[in-house]
């Protein structure tokens, strides 16, 4: 039996949340968005309550402002976790989205789980006489698609201990938030064979030896300016480091909560901010030969790392030092 949950409206700023996540993929005109808005809803559901139990209809497709759910199929007596989805995705029934047929897989949250709805009859409607939202339902279905062929290719080509890997890589905020069983199955691993690489990362994150592996990383990209390597790549640190390749794929993971490239790539945007904050000392080289003397090798990707760590252009930054800082 369903448990009784409460619905409420959203609050203003989550409910904003909502329309500009669509509007990431599509924009919705005024009209459009003051109706979608109105049909919103939020309810919560508590650690290991079902959002959609498979051969049910599906009533909402739901947007997870707080907790983490899986999506799974039981055929008999075997499980197969199809998705993991946490705070910024969307849910819904992939095989039942629009409630025309029974649901083929359940939702369930792992942790308490708030979500913001839109009815699923709101959305058919709409789409009668919307191609935005015909648009944006295309390209988030696609987003679907797009990650279960990923993680397809993933189970089907990568040892376990890759396997686990790709996903701290992937998702590092959903470390420890899963049982072990639904993550096993979700990475097609044996769930003892999950287990021993668990453990082996738990030693990895003994304290003492934690923090010594993270002093060694903090000397590399600070004081040696290791971030400035040519074609840095995380076997070249492992090798400079002297820490084996997953375990510091692992470390950069779950310690720094950032990919590799994230990870390295952030610290290339402070030098070249720094060097930009001092005017006189680059003013005769161009923009992007500091880029690739930070070690960006990439002058799109520069561009694009530059402007999400700051908030603007390397060129937009340089000319405000200017003007701050006149020869």
């Amino acid at each position: 039996m369903k448990p009784t949950l409460q619905i409420i409206k959203p609050e203003a700023t989550h409910a904003e949340l909502v329309l500009n996540f669509l509007c990431s993929y599509h924009p919705l005109p005024n009209e459009l968005r003051a109706e979608i808005h109105a049909g919103l809803f939020q309810t919560t559901y508590k650690q290991g309550e079902y959002i959609l139990k498979q051969g049910e209809l599906c009533t909402a497709l739901y947007f997870i402002l707080k907790g983490i759910v899986v999506g799974y199929t039981l055929k008999g007596d075997k499980r197969l976790t199809t998705y993991i989805c946490g705070e910024g995705d969307s849910v819904s029934s992939i095989s039942g989205m629009y409630g025309e047929k029974p649901s083929e897989e359940s939702i369930l949250a792992m942790e308490e789980t708030v979500v913001i709805g839109l009815d699923v009859k709101k959305i058919v409607s709409l789409l009668e006489t919307s191609i935005e939202l015909n648009i944006i339902i295309r390209k988030v279905l696609e987003s679907f698609y797009k990650s279960a062929h990923e993680r397809s290719n993933m189970v089907r080509m990568g040892t376990a201990q890759e396997k686990y890997e790709y996903y701290v890589a992937v998702s590092p905020e959903h470390i420890g938030r899963i049982p072990t069983k639904y993550l096993a199955d979700y990475l097609d691993i044996n769930p003892k064979t999950l287990d021993r690489i668990l453990k082996e990362h738990e030693t990895a994150n003994d304290k003492e030896l934690l923090k010594e592996r993270c002093d060694r990383i903090e000397d590399f990209m600070v004081k040696q300016q290791g971030f400035r390597q040519k074609g840095l790549t995380l076997s070249k640190m492992s090798a400079a480091l002297n820490i084996p390749t997953h375990q510091l794929s692992y470390l950069i993971n779950f310690n720094y909560r950032k990919s590799f490239n994230a990870f390295v790539n952030s610290y290339r945007v402070i030098y070249v901010k720094e060097q930009l904050e001092r005017y006189e000392d680059w003013q005769h080289l161009k923009i992007e030969a500091l880029g690739e003397d930070g070690g960006f090798s990439s002058r799109s990707v520069f561009f694009a790392e530059f402007k999400q760590h700051i908030g603007m252009s390397p060129a937009e930054f340089a000319k405000a030092m200017q003007f701050f800082n006149p020869a």
